[in-house]
């Protein structure tokens, strides 16, 4: 009978509405049921030893050497010893073999990261060559401005004479934009910079720690990064220690002190002259002093790079030969060769 049979006493809007309460009944407990068996499948896939416990007689028996016992629940082996001595046996059994045919033909990628170590080995001598350039030149120029300090000043202001006399000329400054004098343009465009500077952060969580370097305690400059601590943050600064405007303010230069940048002729050739002009009035000399520190210490900045670098790559190179020929990738790589009279596998290409 139909639906609407069953119902002939109710009206046909009562019989519409009681045909659909039924069919969504009837979903439901399709629904349910698709469920229930579903689950019962998925606990039958997790847990296929909780019904082989029930059956003492579909227990499987432990795969470790010369065991009879059965395994435990989720596992191939009654116990971790076992399992241990199994893979021991493998080992044993395996690994000579592997070890013979591994020293037959020579490994082409242990001869490449060879090569490898001795180009890396005359990079990082190139590099020391350099940072210890660096820091002779460090001295040297420490040197240069203690010599240019202790020139007598020239106040009569005559090797000034050709500053005044020339024209005015007026240039933009690179940070601002601002027209300025061309004899004021290095103090301004200085303090520009170093007020759009400030507004910028070069931070890093850890203080500057240089290691790996030949060079001794006692020989080598330590003004290299700015290392000041913002408790704001908690970051330490990144600067240059020379140019940072922010933690190293330049001191007040008194009135008697001397300009002391040394002269050069050909823009390269030193004169061996010093510039005598007081350090307030020479506008052509300009914090010399922090441009020529800032410039060493970059040198010596980019040859601690370049070490770090080349150890980095040292490592890899290194890591990789010892993984080479190492347990694990001896059970797992196996070289298989077909010629016993060819011990070199390279092609004519490669060789």
């Amino acid at each position: 009978m139909s639906n609407t049979e069953e119902l002939p006493f109710l009206d046909p809007a009562l019989q519409k509405q009681a045909v659909k309460v039924k069919k969504m009944e009837n979903l439901k407990k399709k629904v349910e049921w698709k469920k229930e068996k579903k689950q019962k499948l998925m606990d039958k896939r997790k847990h296929p030893e909780q019904t082989d416990a029930k059956d003492p007689g579909l227990l499987r028996q432990c795969l470790g050497p010369g065991c009879v016992h059965p395994t435990r629940p989720g596992s191939k082996y009654c116990s971790d010893d076992c399992g241990m001595k199994l893979a021991a046996d493998r080992i044993y059994n395996i690994l000579p073999q592997r070890i013979q045919q591994w020293q037959k033909s020579p490994c082409i990628a242990d001869e490449h990261g060879k090569k490898m170590l001795e180009l890396i080995h005359r990079e990082q001598q190139n590099a020391y060559i350099r940072l210890k350039d660096a820091e002779s030149h460090f001295h040297e120029l420490e040197a240069i401005i203690l010599r240019g300090k202790q020139q007598a000043v020239c106040k009569d202001g005559e090797s000034n004479e050709d500053e005044r006399n020339s024209i005015n000329l007026q240039i933009f400054c690179v940070s601002c934009g601002q027209p300025i004098s061309r004899h004021i343009a290095l103090r301004h465009m200085e303090r520009c910079f170093a007020k759009y500077e400030c507004k910028s952060s070069f931070g890093s969580f850890y203080p500057t720690c240089i290691e790996g370097t030949s060079l001794s305690t006692s020989s080598r400059a330590t003004r290299l990064f700015c290392d000041v601590y913002d408790p704001q943050s908690k970051r330490y600064c990144k600067r240059l220690q020379v140019l940072c405007p922010e933690h190293s303010r330049d001191p007040k230069v008194p009135d008697d002190e001397v300009c002391g940048c040394p002269l050069v002729h050909n823009v390269f050739e030193l004169t061996g002259n010093f510039c005598a002009l007081p350090k307030i009035l020479c506008n052509r000399h300009y914090c010399w002093e922090k441009l020529r520190r800032a410039e060493v210490d970059l040198e010596r900045i980019r040859a601690l790079h370049k070490l770090e670098e080349l150890e980095e790559q040292e490592n890899k190179v290194r890591t990789a030969m010892t993984n080479r020929a190492g347990l694990l990738a001896l059970m797992l790589h196996q070289t298989i060769q077909h010629d016993p009279l060819t011990s070199d596998l390279r092609s004519r290409v490669d060789s």
